[in-house]
C-alpha cells in the first residue's frame, strides 16, 4: 500500500485529491495538511511514501522549501509538486529542491494518477514547459526569455532604471522589451500588462 500525504490549502482541491487517492487501488491517504510547514515533521511521525505538494500554502508557507526539507530527511519519499500557478520558473525550482515530478492542476484525474504511477515507478515527470497562457492578443509562449526577465521585475513595481541595474542592461533596453510585450499583447500600459500577468498566475511573487 502506498501512503500519500496531501498538502493543499484550498479545501475543495484538497478534498478532490483525497477522493482521487481514496478511489485508487493500492493507495491510502496518510493525511492532509493545509500548510506546508509541518509536512516534514508529519513524514517523520507517519509512514509516507508520496507527497502531493502545493506551492503556495496556508500562512504563506512554501511548498518548495517543504519539499527541500522532506527530500533532505527522507530521500526515498516521492514528492510531486502540484500547482495551479503557471510561472515558468517553477519547473526549474521544482528540480532544484528535489521534487520527483510536477503536475499542473487543470487536468483530469486520470492525468494526475498517471503522473503518480510514473513517479512511483521511479520516473521523473516534467513537462517541457508550462501550459499556455493567453494575454490579450498574445500567449505566454510569444515572450522571449529577456522579456520574461523584465516582466518579473515589472510585476514587482520596479522602474526601468531599477530593472536595468539588476539585469545589467540599459534603461532603453528595458523600455524596448516592455514596448515589445505591449505591442504583442495589445495592452495600453505596463501597469495593465503586469496586472494581467498576475491575474493569470503567470508570475507569482513570494514563491
Amino acid at each position: 500500500m502506498i501512503n500519500v500525504l496531501i498538502v493543499e490549502d484550498q479545501r475543495m482541491m484538497r478534498e478532490t485529491m483525497e477522493n482521487y487517492i481514496g478511489q485508487a487501488e493500492g493507495y491510502s491517504l496518510a493525511g492532509s495538511l493545509a500548510g506546508a510547514g509541518f509536512s516534514a515533521k508529519f513524514c517523520a511521525s507517519h509512514q509516507v511514501d508520496l507527497v502531493l505538494m502545493d506551492v503556495c500554502t496556508e500562512n504563506d508557507e512554501s511548498g518548495f522549501e517543504a519539499t527541500r526539507a522532506i527530500k533532505e530527511r527522507f530521500p526515498e519519499t516521492k514528492v510531486i509538486i502540484v500547482t495551479s500557478m503557471l510561472d515558468s520558473s517553477y519547473l526549474g525550482r521544482a528540480r532544484e529542491v528535489g521534487a520527483d515530478s510536477i503536475w499542473f492542476k487543470d487536468v483530469s484525474r486520470d492525468d494526475l494518477m498517471e503522473v503518480v504511477e510514473q513517479t512511483m515507478r521511479g520516473e521523473s515527470v516534467y513537462p517541457d514547459r508550462t501550459p499556455k497562457v493567453i494575454l490579450g492578443n498574445a500567449t505566454s509562449y510569444d515572450f522571449t526569455e529577456a522579456e520574461v526577465k523584465v516582466l518579473r521585475l515589472l510585476v514587482e513595481g520596479m522602474t526601468y532604471k531599477e530593472i536595468a541595474e539588476i539585469l545589467d542592461v540599459t534603461p532603453d533596453c528595458v523600455k524596448k522589451h516592455t514596448s515589445s510585450m505591449l505591442s504583442k499583447t495589445g495592452f495600453s500600459s505596463k501597469t495593465k500588462l503586469a496586472a494581467m500577468v498576475v491575474s493569470k498566475r503567470l508570475i507569482v511573487n513570494g514563491f
